[in-house]
């Protein structure tokens, strides 16, 4: 006599249950299906370390998702053009509609200002319309600046950690009193900044007096700049100056050839704030994790991916996780000897 397999009946009966579970979850069923493709839209260009560990970030919240990732490049380091970003700008978003992703992640200001903003944000993004939703990361600028957050947009917002780093400095070396702080004359910088100022206000005194706190347009200012501090302050510290130009030529001075030419001069210990300058030789820092930032970006993406949804629902994030950072070159270079309990805390230790 044949014998019946038991588990024959069960079929009809799971078969109910998948019907059913999917008329009782449409929006999560075709969430799951529908939301396949992401893009990515990076202010700045593939070659530049923040860049890099943004994208490392994002792929990591996203993996075993089954996503596909797609990432654009504004370039507004290099060719801070209005005229070209908008042009890029223009060029990406007609790949984007080509493309119908579910979520765009939107990398630092520029592409918030010249993408997000003008082609995505307040489109009609939701489930089923062809739109997609936006996560932003990295955004200095006061997020109602773009009319963040919104009904299909929300994301992470960027801090620098200055007064971690300043507290950090002032343990190395008790005898540091006063620091100058400097950066270029982007627009990132200025948000920056003007967060700076927001924590003074707020929190009161840093352990350090800023002696001097500048922005500078040129590489030429750049260099007049750090010689002055050298002779005014105790520390420098160094934020961004990846958009420094030629004064000759007007073309933008790539970062490597200013940090050779800060290494070459630089006699005062040194404080950095973002993973970006981790190898520029400077002393020691709290430094900003550009893969904190894709990270947090990544799981909104990922919980849209997954669960469908408005963007609008997600809260705003802030990066909170601080990398302590120690190059025990330089120290010995200034004849300074940092406290072993400040390398044993640190994640970046550079020998």
């Amino acid at each position: 006599m044949a014998r019946r397999s038991p588990f024959i009946p069960l079929l009809p009966l799971l078969a109910l249950f998948l019907l059913a579970w999917g008329v009782a979850c449409p929006q999560a069923a075709s969430a799951r299906t529908a939301l396949t493709r992401v893009c990515v839209v990076q202010s700045y260009h593939p070659e530049y370390i923040w860049c890099q560990n943004i994208n490392e970030g994002i792929r990591a919240a996203l993996r075993n998702v089954g996503a596909i990732i797609e990432v654009f490049y504004l370039d507004a380091k290099r060719n801070p053009s209005p005229d070209h970003l908008r042009a890029a700008a223009r060029g990406i978003a007609a790949r984007i509609a080509e493309l119908q992703p579910q979520v765009v992640i939107t990398v630092d200001d520029a592409a918030q200002l010249y993408l997000a903003v003008p082609y995505l944000v307040g489109k009609g993004g939701d489930a089923g319309t062809g739109r997609p939703q936006v996560v932003f990361c990295g955004v200095n600028a006061p997020l109602d600046s773009y009319g963040y957050p919104g009904l299909d947009v929300s994301g992470v917002r960027e801090r620098w950690h200055f007064r971690e780093g300043f507290d950090m400095l002032r343990k190395i070396a008790p005898r540091i009193k006063s620091v100058a702080v400097l950066l270029d004359d982007s627009e990132s910088a200025g948000f920056v900044l003007a967060d700076m100022r927001d924590d003074l206000a707020r929190n009161g005194p840093f352990a350090l007096q800023l002696s001097d706190v500048a922005m500078l347009h040129t590489f030429q200012e750049w260099k007049r700049a750090v010689l002055s501090a050298q002779e005014h302050a105790d520390a420098i510290a160094l934020g961004l100056y990846h958009s420094l130009v030629d004064a000759a030529t007007g073309k933008v001075v790539p970062a490597e050839t200013v940090r050779d030419w800060n290494l070459s001069v630089l006699r005062k210990p040194t404080l950095g704030f973002s993973d970006a300058t981790r190898d520029h030789g400077l002393l020691c820092g709290i430094l900003e994790s550009a893969h904190e930032q894709g990270l947090l970006a990544g799981r909104m993406a990922r919980h849209l991916v997954l669960r469908g949804g408005r963007a609008g629902d997600l809260p705003v994030a802030i990066n909170q996780q601080g990398q302590v950072f120690v190059n025990l070159k330089t120290a010995e270079r200034l004849g300074l000897v940092i406290p072993y309990e400040i390398i044993k805390a640190a994640e970046i230790v550079i020998q």
